[in-house]
């Protein structure tokens, strides 16, 4: 009887630029990270594919630093990628490059900046358009498996960039093209993303030119935020820097020198699709847990906030504006980091298996809100 011998990997074998061959060993198999698969949030997804086609891009913004915006990107996005189906591509667009640190494994991340000039990163696709070539003509895209969703790589040169944008905005306001084309090249990043369901920007928390520009190619926007009478304020300085960018870049538009050029353009209106509150304090009292008082008292604030200098751009009056609160959930974020995995993912024992199912409570909650809101925006 004759037994069959199982077929060896093969190496892959191509002809160079250079005439030579190349052989390079199998690429190795990733393990692809288990998944939770949320039957009715892949029924919300599948029914925002077809009342609302086209990529939908989301910026998470907040005008004052420390509210948990990069742990909420990576980890909502997570979710909806590897619980709900969705294709989801993540833009680190912060130059500090937080996002892109908890992402990838510390021997990915050695590999992605070993050498300075040759990183694929949100610089490539920006500097062209710096040095006068246009438009970069493909996306640096890298897959995360673990995090179930692709990412543009964040890079601190993004930051050597913000004079560039600061300087052709005067020439975007009043209608020059390179001023406008400048203003819009996130909007080409999104236009060639078209083949995802999402693109996420996560974005440092200041009211300069990079975030200026994001802001004015996105669809929507989400403010994390913590409990805190700073988090209020930053509220404000958000509803006046919108407002009055969008009304410079109406006029800009208006303007045009020559409106054929800016076929990347798109009439978007930037529209607010919810809040989510962070890291409140609790501590316990006569055997039940509850906010600080200070805090509860900052919280009752928000909504009337909210609606108050943000009403005016609701992606549709229908909406939860509130998309869920993120408790602290102890060591289980720095855990999160150290392993590069999402926190619905976390496999350390122990208490970590009781918070890991609070997580996964918390992101179904949020992305099932955040889901909502945009098939009410359709």
């Amino acid at each position: 009887m004759s037994t069959k011998t199982p077929k060896k990997n093969l190496a892959v074998v191509r002809p160079n630029s250079l005439g030579t061959i190349v052989v390079k060993p199998p690429a190795k198999r990733v393990r692809k990270q288990k998944a939770t698969i949320d039957d009715g949030l892949v029924g919300k997804m599948s029914k925002l594919r077809e009342d609302m086609p086209t990529v939908k891009s989301v910026c998470f913004f907040n005008n004052k630093g420390g509210v948990g915006k990069t742990s909420l990107v990576a980890n909502l996005a997570a979710q909806l990628g590897l619980n709900c189906g969705a294709r989801v591509l993540v833009v680190d667009a912060d130059p500090q490059c937080n996002l892109t640190q908890y992402v990838l494994s510390e021997d990915d991340f050695l590999d992605a900046y070993k050498s300075e000039g040759a990183t694929e990163s949100i610089y490539s696709v920006i500097h062209p358009l710096s040095v006068g070539k246009g438009y970069t003509s493909s996306l640096p895209i890298r897959n995360i498996p673990k995090f179930g969703f692709d990412i543009v790589l964040g890079d601190p040169r993004l930051a050597l960039k913000e004079d560039l944008l600061a300087q052709d905005w005067r020439d975007a306001r009043s209608g020059g093209t390179r001023g406008l084309r400048t203003t819009f090249v996130f909007s080409d990043l999104i236009k060639k993303a078209d083949n995802y369901d999402f693109v996420f920007f996560d974005m440092g928390p200041s009211l300069g030119a990079i975030n200026r520009a994001l802001l004015l190619s996105a669809n929507y926007f989400v403010v994390p935020m913590s409990i805190d009478i700073f988090s209020l304020w930053a509220i404000q300085n958000i509803s006046e820097a919108i407002r009055i960018w969008s009304r410079d870049i109406a006029t800009g538009l208006r303007l045009a020198e020559d409106p054929s050029e800016l076929d990347v353009l798109r009439a978007t209106r930037l529209k607010f699709l919810g809040y989510v509150t962070q890291q409140h304090k609790e501590r316990s009292e006569s055997g039940s847990r509850r906010i600080v008082e200070a805090y509860n008292a900052i919280s009752s604030k928000i909504p009337d906030e909210i609606e108050s200098r943000l009403g005016a751009i609701f992606s549709s009056k229908n909406i939860q504006p509130h998309l869920g609160d993120i408790k602290h959930l102890a060591s289980l974020a720095p855990k999160s980091q150290t392993l590069h995995v999402p926190m619905i993912n976390v496999t350390a024992v122990g208490s970590y298996a009781s918070m890991r199912k609070q997580a996964r409570n918390i992101y179904t909650a949020i992305s099932g809100t955040f889901i909502d809101n945009l098939l009410k925006s359709a």
